[in-house]
């Protein structure tokens, strides 16, 4: 007799660690972009030829449109249209980082700032709010998880600076390649049917067996 049973994976455990994983990749992804953006950010004024007022611009002005659209993006979030709010804020980021890729000059800087800020709301912050969601008692683990992808993404950011600048490579070269990640990041998202996965999970399944 053989006592070498092996039981099999639950797909429902399976499952929700993909979609778990998924959540933190975007967290990870986002804080890429920003340790991004302030490392790249002295080169972009020089290729740029950006004075500080159009730099002060670049981050209020975004930040004070985004501001009356995120209310609006949560609300719609609450009332059923996460999911799409989330796909859809994920294309808007991805647009946005190509934008940046390919400004030559202030204005479509702003541009892409200003698309910036709310696809990030709308990818990143209702990820989040999905992530607290589907474990209502595991808030603390889960949150935890979500500043470590968070934290490393930040950390990322400037290394990948470093390294391009190392290469003698451009930063163009690092948003363009984000958006590209962006892209396949969203492939996953719109296979795992990411709409469908907006109900609740049993408070004490864990993320790891």
């Amino acid at each position: 007799m053989s006592f070498n049973h092996q039981t099999k994976p639950d797909p429902g455990s399976r499952n929700l660690l993909f979609f778990i994983l998924i959540l933190l990749a975007i967290e990870f992804l986002d804080e890429v972009v920003d340790g991004l953006c302030g490392a790249a950010l002295p080169l972009i004024r020089h290729d740029l030829q950006l004075n500080y007022v159009q730099i002060g611009m670049l981050f209020s002005i975004p930040d004070i449109i985004s501001s009356f659209i995120e209310p609006i993006l949560g609300i719609l979030g609450d009332v059923g249209h996460r999911g799409k709010l989330i796909l859809g804020g994920g294309i808007a980021f991805a647009l946005a980082l190509l934008l940046v890729s390919f400004s030559h000059n202030f204005p479509v800087l702003l541009v892409a700032f200003i698309l910036f800020y709310p696809a990030s709301g709308a990818f990143v912050n209702l990820s989040q709010a999905t992530l607290m969601d589907i474990q209502p008692r595991r808030h603390e683990q889960n949150m935890a998880l979500w500043v470590v992808a968070g934290s490393v993404g930040n950390l990322v950011g400037p290394l990948a600076v470093g390294a391009v600048i190392g290469v003698h490579q451009g930063w163009r070269s690092l948003f363009l390649g984000l958006a590209t990640l962006t892209v396949l990041l969203l492939g996953v998202v719109w296979r795992f049917r990411f709409q469908e996965i907006e109900t609740r999970v049993p408070d004490n399944q864990s993320l790891f067996p």
